[in-house]
């Protein structure tokens, strides 16, 4: 037997984040995984802005960027095949550079989560085992046992947490042993074929997101870079009528890709997989002590790449909170703002995700039938065009404290409480971003005449054992361009914004009376960790 604080349940992009960030907040965690090594068939193939921001806090950005395959020039490139005739192309989404301090990555997800691995294993305060699955999981109070048993033999050993992050994937078995149903729909399957080999002579110059070649049978086979030279993946969508499709046979595969391809093609096959491809929110990601978080808590539509990227997110949320619980310094109660705040954001997600999907088949429709496919492939921006789906989203209830500033509703990225706090650079353009100061703690910014807000803060932090940090702004610490920040905070200068350790806004107060500084900032913070909302 022995004991950890958090058990974390799944050794994927979204548990191994969720380790990093214990370890960052000083938890002592155990992360077990069942694969000994990372899936080798890709999966996501890429990391979006706000993702990106979360790997930059774990100072993961540099050596991700080295990893990156390609920079797509468009979106999706519509054709019969790579070698034949083409129909159209989707333009990728604009990269707005002004908006965050990272932008987006195209990495396949066996490379990231090896980086992400490394890192785990040098992180103090985690104790990782990869090829050691659960096997059993009770509570017991305010306790939880779980019964770990290693992949390939051996005995068993039993665990005793206080909180376990369920990051098991899609398929579970923890979210099934606590009985908590997937609500949504099937879309449809995908079979697909991860596969190495030269196809440069079709592909020339262009390069894509993912190339889609109109089958006749139904749907659309894909060509998708995986580095953009010689690794890639084919899907074949299956609807959801005539059932699971199984696997493809290596010949099935072969005769798949050669006809996505246009001729006849060497190609190195590297695995298949077949999966449903889902739009599904769990009824509850809360069991006493248990959470879900990533595919466990929901399922996305490939088709927008959101699913690793709000996995991720899930454990930026949850994380500090368990920490400030378990030190005493916020009520259990504060976890409940974790499915008020996640699963909306799931629910669009997974809405927007079909949506994408169901798109497709008006495109494939004009093109099967050689009839203008200009419309369908004009509305397919908006599944690509998703940085204010990425960074501007917006928590409307959980662990915020409302305020009286006005938002401007016309600038989905100005500050606004729910939202994450805007980006400004410091100093230079391109080195350090606003966020960086913000991660992993309450942060008070406060205007040039707010100083009584630094003696508030100070005063409350030690009263609360809260690790509260006051930035004037601007200030030497704090060197923002003054005209951006009033543009997208838009406080008073003696107003304060309070942002919480995952840079969402909690609070929002214009000029206080003399004496108000202390009573306001402890209400708000009081509200907050009590998770009251809005």
């Amino acid at each position: 037997m022995s004991d950890t604080q958090l058990l974390i349940v799944g050794g994927g992009p979204v548990g191994l984040s969720a380790a990093l960030l214990a370890s960052q907040h000083g938890i002592p965690c155990m992360l077990v995984e069942k694969f000994p090594q990372p899936f080798a068939h890709p999966k996501a193939r890429g990391v979006r802005d706000r993702g990106m921001e979360l790997f930059r806090f774990f100072g993961l950005e540099k050596e991700i960027r080295a990893q990156a395959t390609h920079t797509p020039k468009h979106g999706f490139v519509y054709c019969d095949s790579l070698s034949g005739e083409e129909f159209g192309r989707t333009p990728p989404g604009p990269e707005d550079t002004t908006l965050g301090p990272v932008g987006s990555c195209r990495i396949p997800q066996d490379s990231l989560e090896r980086i992400l691995r490394e890192r785990v294993a040098a992180a103090p305060g985690v104790e990782a085992h990869f090829g050691t699955t659960v096997h059993s999981l009770t509570q017991e109070g305010n306790q939880v046992r779980a019964l770990l048993e290693p992949t390939n033999g051996g005995d068993q050993h039993a665990v005793t947490a206080q909180y376990v992050i369920a990051c098991d994937g899609a398929a579970s078995p923890l979210r099934a042993a606590l009985d908590i149903p997937m609500e949504g729909e099937t879309v449809g399957y995908w079979q697909s074929v991860y596969w190495h080999g030269d196809i440069s002579d079709v592909m020339g110059d262009r390069s894509a997101i993912q190339f889609l070649t109109a089958a006749e049978d139904g749907g659309f086979v894909t060509v998708a870079p995986v580095d953009g030279h010689t690794r890639w993946l084919t899907f074949r969508m299956r609807s959801k009528d005539s059932g699971h499709p199984g696997l493809l046979t290596e010949t099935q595969a072969q005769g798949l890709i050669e006809a996505a391809v246009g001729r006849p093609c060497r190609a190195e096959i590297m695995s298949a997989a077949t999966y449903a491809v889902e739009a599904r929110v769990a009824a509850r990601y809360r069991a006493g002590s248990v959470f879900l978080a990533g595919d466990a808590a929901h399922v996305f539509p490939p088709t927008g790449g959101f699913g690793l990227n709000t996995g991720v997110q899930d454990a930026h949320n949850l994380v500090w909170k368990i920490a400030l619980v378990l030190k005493g310094v916020a009520p259990r109660e504060l976890l409940d703002t974790y499915e008020s705040e996640r699963r909306p954001v799931a629910q669009s997600n997974a809405q927007w995700s079909k949506e994408n999907a169901q798109r497709f088949d008006a495109v494939w429709e004009r093109i099967i039938t050689k009839a203008p496919a200009g419309d369908p492939i004009e509305r397919q921006r908006a599944h690509l065009a998703a940085i204010e789906r990425d960074l501007a989203f917006r928590y409307t209830e959980g662990a915020l404290a409302g305020g009286t500033e006005t938002v401007d509703e016309a600038n989905p990225f100005s500050a606004a409480v729910g939202r994450r706090a805007p980006h400004l650079w410091l100093g230079s353009p391109g080195e350090r971003s606003l966020l960086d100061l913000l991660d992993g703690r309450f942060t008070l910014l406060y205007g040039l005449v707010g100083d009584p807000w630094q003696e508030a803060a100070a005063s409350i932090g030690t009263h609360l054992h809260l690790p509260l940090h006051a930035l004037r702004v601007p200030s030497a610490a704090c060197d923002v361009d003054p005209a951006e920040f009033d543009r997208l905070y838009g406080i008073s200068p003696g107003g304060a914004v309070l942002v919480r350790p995952d840079g969402h806004v909690a609070w929002m107060h214009g000029d206080a009376q003399p004496g108000d500084h202390t009573t306001l900032l402890a209400e708000a913070l009081r509200r907050t960790l009590a998770g009251e909302g809005l």
